[in-house]
């Protein structure tokens, strides 16, 4: 088992002090008694400054307290990136109940299992939303006197639970749901502690200076949004709110807001490097991109294009969001851990290839892993190997002790006696010019144990020829690693952080084109 980890003597007391002050909530309490005109957030419609907030989540506990709300209520919010969501994060946190991102386009089967899974009390949402028509055990609504991002008053809905038992929260403030982009989603158990260190882990790898501004555009119901909400509790930065992510307004958004800090997940620089330049990105100032999944090749054709600092981080939920940080190195891998942190590579766990292992992370500071995963003991005793969590993803340290991440251990692929990573393919049919999306997926093989489907959309505007990008891909790729099929299909299904949900792409092989 290799281990890597650095200790930053300054940025661990900053740590430490930050971890051990107050709550979120009354660290804005504290913001705007101190610096009551610091502004906060913004949107296109207004700015809230730190004094201005702090009121109107006095305002919102009140108006929950009157709906009868409690400290013990498991509250699921279900709205867009809004000044009066991040309002309302606050509320529930100062209410001291327990905060249940919702994502606001679930329905059916998906819905239902959140809720039931979470042992959810009320639902808020703007009033008429879509989500509110299937509600399961829906025991009454009303509206409260706050208003939405649309402006009218938000719905409050009431879920029936009289005989559930539901398992305890311990000491979550947050129950956060994993992606499920390869299974069913699971609710992270997230401690003040933990939501505290995702924002300190956000405030390491981005280095902000005063007057900064953060551009949100990811969901609040994902761990890469909900922690940017409390960054400016700690640094004299802004918010700037997007609803969603839109690559047709992106560039117009930065450049109105002034932004300085971008942060990138999924497919959003490959997205960005589609389209054509602009006036509104020639007039950028961005001076810092952060996020997770940028390859070599992604990160020399941002930094090339762009010019600005390419910053990339490991981490997940479980883990307060953040681990490693590689500051702008293009052989950095992911980086070296946070020196809250440290990061073992176990090269005996099954499935992984010579060299590489599963990566296991370590707290320094006590408090910052989850301690599981809500009324299901089995994942959770799965994800601890003593003080280790165990992330399910593979990777491999280099010399200088940074390390690279190698694949999901879950999205390995085993062909002919060879254990392929998905990723390490994907990374490499991602860079064709004709191709927008890509992924793959095992399939079952005739002889042997799986064979591999590559699955592409086209690039807009571009025409795709399975048969010729298996060619291409040959040149670049052992001849283990590429796919037996591939299929170009409309569209991929996506998790809200534009990441491909593998779990609900189709294995049928009709149409398919077989390597020669």
């Amino acid at each position: 088992m290799r281990t890597a980890d650095e200790r930053t003597d300054g940025a661990a007391a900053e740590a430490e002090a930050i971890l051990g002050g107050p709550g979120l909530s009354e660290a804005l309490r504290r913001l705007a008694a101190e610096e009551p005109g610091r502004p906060y957030l913004r949107d296109r419609d207004r700015a809230v400054g730190a004094a201005e907030l702090d009121s109107r989540v006095d305002d919102a506990v009140a108006r929950l307290r009157e709906a009868g709300l409690t400290g013990e209520d498991r509250v699921a919010l279900a709205l867009p990136v809004s000044v009066e969501h991040v309002v309302l994060i606050f509320a529930v946190l100062r209410l001291g109940a327990l905060w249940l991102p919702l994502n606001t386009k679930l329905k059916g089967e998906p819905l239902r299992h959140q809720l039931a899974d979470s042992g959810t009390d009320v639902v808020i949402a703007e009033d008429g939303a879509e989500l509110l028509t299937g509600l399961p055990d829906a025991g009454g609504s009303e509206r409260i006197e706050l208003p939405g991002a649309s402006g009218a008053p938000l719905e409050l809905v009431r879920l029936e639970r009289v005989g559930r038992d539901r398992a305890a929260r311990e000491d979550a403030v947050l129950l956060m749901y994993t992606s499920g982009t390869t299974g069913p989603p699971k609710g992270v158990l997230v401690s003040e502690t933990m939501l505290t260190g995702a924002a300190v882990g956000a405030l390491q790898v981005t280095r902000p200076e005063p007057g900064d501004v953060f551009y949100v555009w990811e969901p609040l119901f994902h761990i890469g949004g909900a922690q940017v909400v409390f960054l400016p509790l700690f640094r004299e930065i802004e918010l700037a709110l997007a609803p969603r992510f839109s690559a047709s307004r992106f560039w117009e958004d930065v450049r109105d807001f002034g932004v300085t800090h971008v942060h990138y997940l999924g497919g959003v620089l490959q997205i960005l490097l589609q389209l054509p330049v602009s006036a509104a990105e020639r007039e950028s100032g961005v001076r810092v991109a952060w996020g997770a999944g940028a390859t070599p090749a992604i990160r020399e054709a941002c930094v090339r294009r762009f010019g600005f600092e390419l910053n990339e981080c490991y981490g997940m939920t479980e883990t307060s969001s953040i681990v490693t940080v590689n500051r702008n190195d293009a052989e950095g891998g992911i980086g070296r851990p946070l020196p809250w942190f440290e990061v073992s590579v176990d090269e005996s766990a099954p499935g992984t290839a010579p060299g590489q292992g599963e990566i296991l992370v370590g707290e320094r500071i006590p408090g910052l892993l989850t301690r599981g995963y809500l009324g299901n003991p089995e994942a959770s005793r799965k994800a601890r190997d003593g003080a280790w969590f165990r992330t399910g993803d593979n990777g491999h340290l280099d010399d200088a002790g940074n390390l690279h991440f190698d694949g999901r251990g879950s999205d390995s692929i085993r062909v002919r006696g060879e254990n392929v990573s998905a990723w390490q393919v994907e990374d490499v049919f991602g860079l064709h010019p004709a191709v927008d999306r890509c992924a793959v997926v095992g399939v079952d093989a005739q002889v042997g144990e799986q064979e591999m489907l590559l699955l592409v959309t086209p690039a807009e505007g571009a025409s795709l020829d399975p048969s010729a990008l298996l060619d291409w891909g040959r040149e670049r790729l052992a001849d283990f690693q590429v796919p037996r099929y591939a299929k170009v299909v409309e569209e991929m299904p996506l998790t809200p952080s534009q990441r491909i949900a593998k779990h609900r792409l189709s294995r049928n092989l009709e149409g398919a084109t077989t390597a020669g």
